[in-house]
């Protein structure tokens, strides 16, 4: 073959160093019967073509280091850059040039040629195999085969001496060859059939024929479904694929390994089942947090099915399950590639790029949120049908055709391997390969402190270095015994089905949210009620709450311990994920607590209905609140995610349950936030960053008296004035998460303007600086008002400036703005307050309604802002007709409790969950105390408030 088809400017190079291994397997093949002259060509080429493509990959480091060292020695001629390359690609032929590398990288050509030679006989193996099975091949596609029309090599990853799968066309049909035992693939096939007799469009995996250590498999062609009917179908089968994988114990079922074929999914590759679990060390939070982790991890998210994001070298924050992996999800992913090839000035660089596109997917731009609930239908029928079966005694003898089977365990992730292999092939490693060997030793080991299923023996990962040194991804495999089959059933039968049917809404969830990370996640959907009354309000209200109380019970997760969390899409670095809940107000632990200490303070006081067990479940809670807070790096310092929130939620218990210590767990989260480089960070909003530390701050100094928590304070406003953007449009802070500064209260100028007014209000810093802070709070208020459209009433969203589309939410929008203003013109009586809660008011009770029921951005913050304006003054809420705690109760009646960005996926925590819905129906009854998160009250805001409502000082 002519090394020039190649792209690479070294291919000559590598054509060169690869000569006898490319010699031999002409040979090779020219030695195998069974093939004509046409066959023979095609072959070679493929085959010499493969093998030059493992060859540069294992050479060009090694050669771009060398031109260099040529191009600073002065070796290279004068000239242009094509001269000059064009006499380096000459000088990199001579058997000089070959000793040279055999000095400075004494292990290279050993290597090289092991690699090549084990590539070459598993290619003359398949060949051989070929012929041989040829007869029984044309049986079993059904048609005389015909001659070799294609070939295409290094179909996946190369194990076990350098094989790998290969597809082979013919003028009859296709096949995929794959040097492997395929009988387990043969087995979960005739089980499939059994447990689904007579469907047509059942799950599938490729016929096989199977031939000990290797075998052969239909050819599956990617077909779109037709209509939304044919999508159904699918989607229900992928349901049906979750069960089965949930009995059978299947993993490693990513984009690669699933075909789409009209309505059926075939899953092809399906080497890793009854895979066990191996528990991790206890994390020492409590059994409830061990117990959630590990049904996480023997959930339906093990199978890959799912849309799951794990931190994984070289692919962190990248969903590559079967039926995620979708346009637009995707982060690029970092990959080496030759920079300026051809010329003196090549290099290695790093590029980004989108991970590649399979053939998993129904449709050419798939919308899996039209289709969750036929995935859980899915599910949870085939569940029964297994649950059923077992009933019958049918299910076990069922399992016994899996004994014996050849099954793969994936030890590591196969990225990892890679990413391994790479720094072992690197010039540096191939100049000291005991030093490699020894850093790879290192990576391994210390991967296998924190990964239990990862392989620790000395001698385990000294095989798989030497695996990898040669060119094989590892590969850990054994035979199927009874004992280990028992132990995947025996997880099977303890499975909960509620909490997976969680898991799958929640993964499906966060796959829908991860495409729609730079919009405001709005669903087009309308939560509106239909049929708004005003009848039996307290009823309903306590109602609803008890009902939503025992729902975020019945779903917990809880251990022998009394310990108790849950799991819930949670928004990470790396996109939304399904994990265990953490130590923070806005979606974690502490938000939870307060729901539960609220409505036990509440039932003390006959406002709303009995429940059992909630003054147990808050200590459960509790108990492991004080671990994650003792044990965990906090994450932020911000008033909803971070050491701040954790101030504030210590500070709120101690209002409800006085006495109990929480005061003093108030003040030590605060000293950690003193160790905090605030001077130094660059998150400032109200939910993470620099401003959200401000007012728990002033609520510990007014709770404790102790003037070093308003000192801390202002640390924090010094930090916003240094980092303050200000021009002719007012004041603004850079976004963390925002391409450019915003509005709003949760990251944007209005909660930091609020954040500043309150510490100018305060007792902290000297009077110069109170004055500075309220002037940039001023300031903060006029860059929000530049924001402002008096046409529409309302406030520009800066996400999206042009789309029309106006947020009334308190996160971003109408809602946080009139929370904000309310609160100071309470505080300060300025008009300026006045006017802003007047028109912030007057657009939230338009357009405020209908999004959801939680308090981040949905209708019961929507309540709050008119319920607090209406105390002022009711003049200032626009009358609808309908009282705002009317319009929230009927929606929840028609609708149920609605989430906010998760919406579709049960969510126990505070802000964008069920907690904050409890939360703010225990706050509906006027005697409620409770009191509101939203402003980050903690009691004493509270008491001054309810003290002034009573004597009529609000409504003045």
């Amino acid at each position: 073959m002519d090394a020039s088809a190649s792209q690479n400017a070294f291919a000559p190079v590598i054509a060169f160093f690869a000569r006898d291994a490319r010699r031999q397997l002409a040979e090779d093949i020219g030695r195998q019967p069974g093939f004509n002259d046409a066959e023979r060509l095609l072959i070679a080429a493929g085959a010499e073509r493969a093998l030059l493509d493992n060859a540069e990959r294992k050479l060009n480091r090694v050669l771009l280091l060398e031109l260099h060292a040529a191009k600073l020695s002065g070796d290279l001629p004068e000239g242009s850059e094509a001269m000059r390359f064009a006499a380096f690609i000459a000088r990199a032929m001579t058997p000089e040039f070959s000793a040279a590398l055999d000095r400075r990288y004494p292990v290279l050509h050993g290597r090289l040629t092991r690699v090549l030679d084990h590539q070459r006989r598993a290619i003359t193996a398949m060949l051989s195999r070929l012929a041989t099975d040829r007869e029984a091949l044309s049986r079993f596609v059904g048609a005389k085969l015909g001659e070799l029309r294609a070939l295409d090599l290094g179909e996946g990853d190369v194990h076990e001496g350098g094989q790998s799968v290969a597809r082979l066309t013919f003028h009859g049909g296709t096949v995929m060859y794959k040097p492997r035992s395929l009988r387990v693939d043969a087995a979960l096939d005739d089980f499939l059939a059994t447990v689904l007799p007579g469907d047509a469009s059942r799950i599938r995996v490729p016929a096989v024929l199977d031939r000990g250590d290797y075998g052969w498999s239909r050819h599956v062609e990617h077909i779109y479904c037709a209509d939304d009917t044919q999508l159904s179908i699918f989607y229900r089968n992928i349901g049906h694929w979750l069960a089965v994988m949930r009995l059978l114990g299947g993993t490693d079922i990513h984009y690669e390994n699933l075909i789409a074929s009209s309505v059926v999914p075939y899953v092809v590759d399906v080497e890793s089942l009854f895979v066990t679990e191996v528990p991790p060390p206890p994390s020492q939070k409590g059994e409830a947090v061990d117990l959630a982790q590990a049904l996480i991890r023997s959930s339906v998210l093990r199978t890959g099915l799912v849309p799951f994001r794990a931190p994984v070298l070289g692919l962190d924050g990248v969903d590559i399950s079967a039926i995620g992996a979708l346009q637009g999800e995707q982060p690029k992913i970092r990959v080496p590639e030759i920079v300026d090839p051809g010329t003196t000035e090549a290099r290695v660089g790093l590029v980004s790029v989108d991970i590649g596109t399979g053939k998993n997917h129904p449709c050419s731009h798939p919308d899996i949120s039209r289709f969750w609930e036929d995935i859980v239908t899915g599910f949870r029928s085939m569940t029964d049908t297994l649950v059923e079966r077992h009933r019958n005694g049918e299910l076990v003898p069922l399992l016994d055709a899996f004994v014996g089977c050849r099954i793969r365990r994936i030890r590591r992730p196969t990225q990892a391997y890679v990413e391994v292999m790479r720094m072992l092939w690197h010039p540096a490693s191939l100049h000291d390969e005991a030093a490699a060997i020894e850093r790879a030793r290192d990576l391994l080991v210390r991967n296998a402190a924190v990964s239990p299923i990862a392989p620790a023996d000395p001698s385990v990962i000294a095989g798989e270095i030497d695996d990898m040194r040669y060119g094989d991804v590892p590969v850990f495999a054994n035979v199927l015994d009874e004992a280990q089959r028992d132990d995947v059933f025996r997880a099977w039968l303890d499975m909960r089905i509620e909490l997976e049917e969680l898991t799958i809404r929640g993964a499906l969830v966060t796959a829908h949210l991860n495409v729609r990370l730079n919009d405001d996640k709005r669903s087009p959907y309308d939560l509106s009620a239909r049929r708004a009354h005003a009848g039996d309000l307290d009823r309903r209200r306590r109602s609803m709450a008890r009902e939503t109380l025992e729902q975020l019970l019945r779903l917990s997760v809880r251990g022998n311990d009394g310990t108790m969390t849950w799991i819930s899409p949670i928004l990470g670095r790396g996109g939304w994920t399904m994990r265990t809940l953490q130590a923070n107000l806005y979606v974690g632990l502490g938000g939870i607590a307060l729901a539960l200490a609220a409505y036990a303070e509440e039932m003390r006081h006959g406002r709303v209905d009995e429940v059992a067990g909630v003054t147990g479940a808050l200590q459960g809670v509790l108990r492991i609140l004080h671990v994650a807070e003792d044990t965990d790096e906090a994450e932020a310092i911000g008033g909803f995610i971070g050491l701040g929130s954790q101030v504030q939620t210590w500070l709120t218990l101690e209002h409800l349950r006085p006495g109990e210590g929480f005061l003093a767990r108030a003040v030590a989260q605060a000293a950690r936030m003193a160790q905090w480089d605030i001077e130094n960070e660059r998150v400032l909003d109200i939910l993470e960053g620099v401003g959200g530390a401000i007012v728990p701050l002033i609520n510990l100094a007014d709770a404790t008296g102790d003037a070093r928590w308003l000192a801390l304070a202002a640390r924090a406003g010094r930090h916003l004035e240094a980092t303050a953007i200000v021009d002719d449009r007012g004041a603004r802070w850079p976004a963390s998460i925002f391409s450019e500064p915003i509005g709003g209260f949760a990251h944007g100028a209005t909660g930091s303007g609020w954040a500043l007014t309150r510490l100018g209000l305060s007792g902290a810093g000297d009077g110069g600086e109170r004055r500075r802070w309220l002037e940039l709070a001023e300031r903060a208020f006029d860059f929000e008002e530049s924001l402002y459209d008096a046409n529409a009433g309302n406030w520009m969203d800066v996400r999206k400036p042009d789309s029309g589309d106006f947020a009334n939410t308190w996160c971003h929008g109408s809602v946080g703005i009139g929370m904000a203003a309310c609160d100071l013109y309470e505080r300060t009586g300025h008009p300026r307050h006045l006017d802003t809660l007047r028109r912030a008011v007057r657009a939230a009770a338009e357009g405020g309604w209908g999004h959801s029921h939680t308090l981040c951005h949905g209708d019961l913050s929507t309540w709050e802002l008119l319920t607090r304006a209406a105390r002022l003054s009711p003049a200032l809420v626009p009358d609808t007709g309908l009282p705002a705690a009317v319009i929230v109760l009927s929606s929840i009646e028609e609708h149920g409790i609605v989430g906010g960005l998760a919406r579709d996926a049960f969510t126990p925590g505070l802000m964008s969950g069920v907690s904050g819905s409890i939360l703010q129906l225990i706050r509906m009854h006027p005697a409620s105390r409770v009191p509101s998160p939203l402003l980050m009250e903690c009691g004493v805001e509270a008491s001054r408030r309810a003290a002034a409502e009573e004597h009529g000082v609000l409504a003045s």
